[in-house]
């Protein structure tokens, strides 16, 4: 049985990361933190099969299970045909943020909305690495492709981002 403190420890090391993927699939912080808290109850009844993983397992295991739950949320909100709008902050506390978003909130708006119309694989890679700090091979073992994969989708994205960008 997982002691409470380690399941803490997990929580703490991870929640962050779960909701940053989150958001980058639901673009909504209610959404993102339903999904967050959801990942998190499983993780619980799974507290076991956890304890006996190792951290890039855990990240990845954690990983699959909010893109599912994502997923599957997003399939249900269209068959019920509902549509949410984006929050006009995509965190409460922006020192978190990277330097190049601490900008006005309408460069901020728009680049928010740059990164929303990427292509859902592009836009997810992005918000793990901008958003939850995770390095390329974290991100490549979580997505479960190589490193080089990330890679060229960072730079994939970041060029999408830059055409995007001088357009607006």
């Amino acid at each position: 049985m997982m002691a409470r403190w380690e399941f803490e420890a997990i929580y703490k090391a991870f929640s962050r990361m779960v909701y940053w993927a989150a958001y980058g699939v639901t673009k909504s912080e209610s959404d993102a933190g339903d999904v967050t808290q959801e990942t998190f109850i499983r993780a619980l009844k799974y507290a076991d099969k956890l304890k006996d993983m190792e951290e890039a397992q855990i990240k990845a295991w954690l990983y699959r299970v909010c893109i599912n739950l994502c997923m599957d949320n997003k399939r249900k909100l269209k068959r019920e045909q509902l549509s949410d709008e984006l929050p006009e902050t995509a965190v409460e506390n922006e020192a978190e943020l990277p330097e190049v978003f601490a900008v006005n909130a309408e460069q901020r708006r728009i680049i928010r909305q740059a990164v929303e119309d990427l292509p859902d694989i592009y836009r997810e890679t992005v918000m793990l690495h901008y958003f939850s700090g995770l390095q390329y091979g974290d991100i490549a073992a979580m997505q479960g492709v190589s490193e080089g994969t990330v890679k060229s989708r960072m730079a994939r994205a970041k060029a999408k981002l830059a055409k995007a960008l001088e357009r607006r």
